[in-house]
């Protein structure tokens, strides 16, 4: 077979799947959408809820603007098409990301690598069953608006990677430009990303100043003037989100609530083990690789923004009824899938650097371990996705969720 065809047979495989991908989503988003929500029922997703808002007039996000016209095109399948769509978007940001790790892979094993890692799930456990509350992963299949915010706020990020290298000499404007229109647009989608995000540019900026001794103030200051159009953006949804007289943004220490009702954080035996189970990859590369993972910028940045994201889950609630809405949490989700970008891409490195004759420090076995873990989250996530297709609610736990074998 010669390499031409092997390079075409390798495109048609991966459109096939790509293809299957996007139909499986788009009947997974059908089959939500038809369902009456309430918790209690199969498919029950936030899909429904949020077309109802956009049907009112409720415009807090981009999505309101995108799902009223689909639906009014096309129904249900409307909605159900155009998120299959911005699903496959995210896979297809994902495999632009993985460029700069390994550029000497082709797109279509790019490509087929983002799709098998966007199936990965918090792991399950033998006798411990599976529970997705309290976990936090980068691939959700049941909010309208991060399925949208997905793929904007990856290549905010990337573009960001790209305008921060003029810091050192002259800043790039039109990187700086590109950059800041994705990260205003993927606000306006959801603002789970610049929460984080914005803090953490802070941090940078700061270390910036002090390393230069202001010599670089005016490149600091134009690159933090990237995030106002996205802080503007917030106080606009704040508006809309937060218009009753109690509805706020508090710490979790002044706010009395129902720790048994608190379905996420530290708060419960399932929430705890939720985080633990998200983190076994990520763990695995930061542990076992962290010295070659520690060299990249993109990673660190990514595992600080994380971090940020984290804290603030934890540390803030919204008040009033939205108090058990965990709305918070989409920030570490989002910052969790741009993370498990950089942590895949160090172990793809290191693959190679196996390949390419490293043997230092038992390489080979610290890559094996980590694959194993990523294997363990993929398997994870295409069973937990196989339930959802049969029906069974994201929110409804498998089995058990004690850790114990017992």
């Amino acid at each position: 077979m010669t390499k031409t065809v092997k390079q075409r047979v390798l495109w048609a495989v991966t459109l096939a799947a790509l293809a299957a991908f996007t139909v499986a989503m788009a009947w997974l988003h059908y089959q939500q959408l038809c369902s009456p929500g309430g918790g209690t029922d199969p498919y029950t997703s936030d899909l429904g809820q949020h077309l109802a808002f956009a049907q009112k007039g409720m415009v807090y996000s981009t999505t309101s603007l995108l799902i009223g016209p689909a639906y009014a095109l096309a129904g249900r399948w409307g909605i159900a098409w155009l998120l299959a769509l911005f699903h496959l978007a995210a896979v297809v940001v994902f495999a632009c990301g993985l460029r700069e790790a390994l550029p000497q892979l082709q797109r279509p094993v790019r490509l087929l690598i983002s799709l098998v890692v966007y199936f990965a799930q918090a792991v399950w456990m033998p006798r411990g069953g599976y529970w997705y509350q309290g976990t936090i992963i980068g691939t959700v299949y049941h909010n309208t608006t991060y399925i949208m915010l997905a793929p904007f706020a990856l290549l905010a990020v990337l573009a960001f990677y790209r305008a921060w290298r003029g810091m050192s000499g002259k800043l790039d404007l039109r990187a700086w430009l590109v950059y800041t229109l994705w990260l205003t647009v993927a606000t306006s989608f959801k603002a789970s990303l610049v929460f984080a995000f914005a803090p953490a540019l802070l941090v940078l900026l700061i270390v910036d100043l002090v390393r230069t001794r202001g010599k670089n103030f005016r490149q600091e200051f134009i690159m933090g003037c990237s995030v106002l159009p996205s802080i503007a953006l917030c106080l606009v949804q704040a508006n809309v989100l937060f218009a009753d007289a109690d509805s706020g943004m508090q710490l979790i220490f002044t706010v009395d609530f129902d720790r048994h009702a608190m379905l996420w954080g530290p708060f419960n035996e399932a929430g705890v083990l939720g985080l633990l189970r998200s983190f076994v990859f990520v763990g695995a590369v930061g542990v076992l690789l962290g010295r070659r993972a520690w060299k990249s910028f993109r990673y660190r940045f990514s595992l600080l923004t994380f971090c940020i994201a984290m804290a603030e889950a934890l540390l803030l609630v919204e008040s009033g009824e939205r108090l058990y809405h965990a709305n918070l949490w989409w920030g570490p989700f989002i910052c969790f899938w741009v993370f498990l970008l950089e942590s895949l891409a160090v172990w793809l490195r290191s693959c190679a650097d196996w390949r390419g004759g490293d043997r230092a420090g038992h390489l080979g076995v610290r890559v094996l371990l980590c694959g194993a873990a990523l294997m363990w989250h993929i398997i994870s996530g295409i069973c937990f996705l196989v339930l959802m297709l049969q029906g069974v609610s994201y929110n409804i736990p498998i089995q058990t969720y004690h850790f114990l074998f017992f």
